[in-house]
């Protein structure tokens, strides 16, 4: 596939073009993940379906015990979810 172009808005947000979305198989309200690779390039790919725990732990040590990274976690989610 050809590299594709997306848009950035004023808010920050990407808009997907249709054919990296129809071959991810993504639709509206999945998740995506950022992975920054070296200091220009960025490996964005389709969030699958995972517990907490395995999020948490590739993000590796925290000051925020679980509970709390949780709990912040939520909040922002909810926020986020409002919004939309």
């Amino acid at each position: 596939m050809p590299t594709q172009i997306g848009t950035v808005s004023t808010k920050g947000q990407v808009t997907v073009p249709k054919d990296i979305r129809a071959a991810l198989h993504i639709r509206a309200g999945d998740k995506l993940l950022f992975d920054l690779e070296g200091g220009d390039r960025a490996l964005v790919r389709k969030a699958e379906s995972q517990r907490l725990t395995a999020i948490l732990d590739r993000l590796g040590p925290t000051k925020e015990t679980g509970v709390e990274m949780q709990r912040r976690l939520r909040r922002e989610w909810t926020r986020r979810d409002r919004r939309h």
